[in-house]
């Protein structure tokens, strides 16, 4: 007799259980947007433009400032794994969307990690090196239209972030344990006792080589891992984005004018002398929103670009990211 009571007992504790837990949801939902927002209210005041695609499955891995053209580049990769696109922002806020074929005709599919240029040249990472293209094509493709590499130039590992400063390209890997491992002579001990376990290289550009960069590497340097991106901030100062996953992100900056090497590294097959970036270096740290990737230096700002709003992660959505943001980081 008592048992069809028991069923509509039963669901009546599921739905509240289920109406408790999607409670909790909200909650900590809110409390994510309340504290992101109050936590980086510095760089809510500092945007200055939306991330192209944000909200149409492009996520964002890149930024590069063409100046020729007065337009930005966005590089990254599609949520769906589609042919992963280049996005050109003009200074009035036109969009276009582009796609890129390898050498061989193939549509580049690549993760987007990187994107760099010079006035004659882009470069967008692959796997085991980089793509050349051609910057004046880059800089007046149509929306929609195919931009062809002229080349791919394979380098010591696959670039987790690029970008040319001043005379140099630097090319640098991503660490994080376990799940993006790198070579045991990549980890590096410095003289402070820092485990740095990543390296980047940097490649002086060169009008007379193949595609303006030189193919050696003129040194290298020792650094922390999860860097997502590289640039400058005034005279002898570098700046690398560390981030990985939900964690608050952060923008490291080491005053290297007077740098001395700390002995030498292989590099393309020879010895370079090796620089370490660690404690006795790092002169500001500076906290960002969770998923900061790319980063640029223009007219003395260092301009950040995230990854948190995309369709693939979303929660960036919430509390109000997908945006570039600049800041003054020159000391």
């Amino acid at each position: 007799m008592d048992a069809p009571t028991k069923k509509p007992c039963a669901l009546k504790i599921v739905g509240i259980a289920l109406a408790v837990l999607a409670g909790l949801v909200l909650v900590a939902v809110v409390g994510l947007n309340i504290y992101v927002r109050a936590a980086f209210a510095p760089f809510y005041d500092k945007a200055v433009f939306d991330i192209p695609g944000v909200n149409a499955g492009f996520v964002c891995q890149d930024l590069d400032h063409i100046e020729e053209a007065d337009a930005w580049l966005f590089s990254g990769y599609m949520a769906d794994g589609s042919a992963s696109p280049l996005y050109r922002r003009e200074a009035d806020g036109t969009v276009a969307c582009l796609q890129v074929r390898t050498p061989d005709g193939a549509v580049y599919t690549g993760h987007g990690s990187a994107i760099t240029s010079t006035d004659r040249y882009a470069y967008l990472a692959c796997d085991g090196g980089y793509l050349v293209l051609d910057a004046e094509e880059v800089a007046q493709a149509a929306d929609g239209q195919a931009v062809n590499a002229l080349a791919k130039v394979d380098l010591d590992f696959s670039p987790a972030f690029m970008n040319i400063e001043g005379d140099m390209l630097y090319a640098g890997e991503f660490y994080y344990p376990n799940d993006y491992e790198t070579p045991a002579d990549h980890r590096i001990t410095t003289p402070d006792g820092t485990e740095n376990p990543a390296v980047m290289y940097a490649y002086p550009l060169d009008e007379n080589a193949p595609f303006g960069v030189a193919a050696q590497a003129a040194r290298v340097y020792s650094i922390p891992g999860m860097i997502q991106g590289v640039c400058t901030a005034g005279a002898g100062r570098i700046v690398l984005s560390q981030s990985y996953g939900l964690a608050t992100s952060h923008l490291l900056a080491y005053d290297v004018a007077d740098l001395a090497a700390e002995g030498t590294f292989t590099a393309d097959g020879v010895e370079v002398p090796l620089y370490c970036l660690d404690g006795r270096s790092l002169v500001d740290d500076v906290e960002a929103p969770p998923m900061a990737e790319g980063i640029e230096s223009f007219e003395g700002r260092v301009y950040v670009s995230d990854e948190s709003a995309s369709n693939k992660y979303i929660f960036g959505k919430l509390y109000g990211a997908g945006a570039v943001y600049a800041l003054d980081m020159e000391g």
